[in-house]
């Protein structure tokens, strides 16, 4: 992995102003990752891609992270400061690409893979919460010993679809990140879910838009051009800023 210089995370943020979070979170790895191909970031477990996208978030605005939640008991403002490495878990059994689940309750195998970005991607497309859950064990089911079933996740059991959907969670516990907030003024404890692809983008619109206030301001001031203005270090570009600012 290597730090996109800023001219190029202006040319990603530029190309993503209206896709998704899955698709703004491949066009963050396709600038960092020049060792994989798109085909290759997309098919990558979602736990996978989202501990490279907390290595690419160290990488670009540093190590610690700070984010505020509303407390759902009693809607004060929680503050919470953590590190990236903080939010990295040890989750071998992403290195397989099938999994196997037995059912206790129905007796049916199941085999599967694990979501990825391309199936983020097609849910997307889907009109309500159930349909999204359906469409994803629709591709994500390999096979099953359910001989009426098949792989048709629509022909299983709601209890064994249950079943499968925690056993994914299981085998790629990295995808479904939560944090554990404590509300300081009622006590509540709550767990938010935290999806780095979404967080990261938003972090990087707001450079963005700080990023390009700079180069109008060094623009009008020294009548430089964007990439001249771009390929100026930081702490250089920050020196010309407090000389020109009135």
């Amino acid at each position: 992995m290597r730090t996109p210089a800023p001219a190029q995370l202006l040319q990603v943020w530029e190309r993503g102003s209206g896709p998704s979070a899955a698709a703004c979170g491949l066009l963050l790895l396709g600038s960092s990752c020049d060792e994989h191909s798109g085909e290759t970031l997309a098919a990558l477990p979602l736990g996978r891609r989202d501990a490279l996208l907390l290595q690419l978030r160290a990488r670009l605005f540093g190590a610690e992270i700070g984010t505020v939640a509303s407390c759902p008991q009693c809607a004060a403002t929680v503050e919470a400061t953590f590190r990236c490495d903080d939010l990295l878990l040890t989750s071998p059994g992403t290195d397989a690409a099938v999994f196997e689940h037995v059912s206790p309750t129905h007796g049916v195998h199941v085999r599967f893979r694990l979501p990825d970005s391309n199936d983020l991607l097609a849910v997307e497309q889907c009109g309500d919460v159930d349909e999204a859950r359906q469409l994803l064990l629709e591709r994500c089911v390999l096979a099953t010993s359910d001989a009426a079933a098949g792989r048709d996740a629509r022909g299983l059991a709601v209890s064994l679809q249950g079943e499968i959907a925690q056993a994914m969670a299981q085998a790629d516990p990295q995808a479904d990140l939560q944090l554990a907030f404590r509300c300081p003024d009622c006590g509540h404890d709550w767990q938010p879910q935290f999806d780095i692809a979404r967080f990261l983008w938003q972090e990087l619109h707001a450079w963005a838009l700080r990023m390009l206030r700079d180069v109008d301001m060094l623009a009008r001031a020294y009548h430089w051009s964007e990439d001249e203005i771009l390929a100026l270090s930081p702490r250089r570009r920050q020196a010309y800023l407090e000389l020109c600012a009135p």
